[in-house]
């Protein structure tokens, strides 16, 4: 009788203790974090193969209620996007945290089914080449607007990831990535596809690039790459530190990298980074000035390979 009462004295303290934590504000961000976690359990396997495709329930939180993906911000007072995760293999990706806050102007990768290509009624200018259509991707194998299967192949929905590091923009913004919560895999390949906002400064230009007017990369035969750099388990760069690098543009004369800007979704092989558990992503070009990229570091990606 005596060991039973303490068993329960004990349980009862251990409860209290748990109930005392949760309330500290210490670990406040963490209950929020967890509580807006995503878990998707429709991975695809192909043979030997995962494939994560972003597809899940109606229960996913995507960005929105726009465009610009206000729920993508702190400030948002409705239900707000901060990661997603995998549940078969442990994959995630998620908002980064930087002064005290998860923010997409921070970078990050979020979840979206946007896919607006031009100005809808009410809007002007360059409206849909703007921050303020942030979350859209330039897929032209779908209908524009219309916010379904521009995903890749026909899906409707894909992440949209931003953020790049520099010298300049330390203080306030980190790289976007992905990371497996545990153990390492082999990435085959992704998709990828511009965003509508670095589509159309790419193809039209505009006043914030380092040409004082609206000059498009053609125009100033100019570039944009996006770079990826894997990790081991242990935080040990793989493929010796170098980066997987794929032309998202490259106007230069005589380049062996000559690319235009694509309209669709396109194949990056991720093979040479070897086993990994987290990637990381930045974006490099010549629009650059005093205050870093003038080039949107945004890319779409889609159906990720990997054993």
């Amino acid at each position: 009788m005596k060991r039973l009462f303490y068993l329960k004295v004990m349980i009862v303290m251990v409860m209290s203790i748990m109930v005392i934590s949760s309330c500290s504000n210490e670990d406040e961000e963490f209950y929020t974090s967890s509580a807006n976690q995503q878990i998707n359990t429709r991975t695809i396997v192909d043979g030997d193969t995962l494939i994560i495709d972003f597809e899940n329930d109606a229960n996913i939180i995507l960005a929105g209620p726009s465009s610009y993906g206000e729920n993508l911000y702190s400030s948002y007072s409705g239900t707000k996007y901060l990661s997603w995760s995998d549940n078969n293999s442990g994959f995630t990706c998620r908002i980064n945290y930087l002064n005290g806050g998860y923010n997409f102007y921070n970078g990050g990768i979020a979840i979206s089914n946007w896919n607006i290509r031009s100005n809808p009624t009410g809007k002007t200018g360059d409206w849909w080449y703007s921050y303020e259509n942030q979350c859209s991707v330039y897929n032209t194998l779908s209908t524009n607007g219309s916010n379904q299967a521009a995903g890749y192949g026909n899906s409707n929905q894909f992440g949209i990831m931003y953020g790049y590091s520099d010298a300049y923009n330390a203080p306030y913004m980190s790289n976007p990535e992905f990371h497996f919560d545990s153990g390492e895999y082999h990435i085959r390949k992704m998709y990828i596809c511009n965003s509508s906002y670095t589509y159309g400064v790419m193809k039209y230009g505009n006043t914030f690039g380092i040409y004082g007017s609206a000059v498009s990369l053609e125009q100033a035969k100019g570039w944009f790459k996006v770079l990826a750099y894997g990790f081991d388990a242990s935080g040990v760069p793989t493929n010796g530190g170098a980066p997987v690098e794929k032309y998202l543009a490259d106007y230069r004369d005589g380049s062996s990298t000559y690319t235009t800007i694509s309209t669709t979704w396109s194949e990056w092989d991720l093979s040479a980074l070897g086993n990994v558990n987290k990637v990381k992503f930045n974006f490099e070009g010549s629009d650059s000035g005093d205050y870093g990229l003038n080039t949107p570091a945004y890319l779409c990606i889609d159906n990720i390979y990997f054993y």
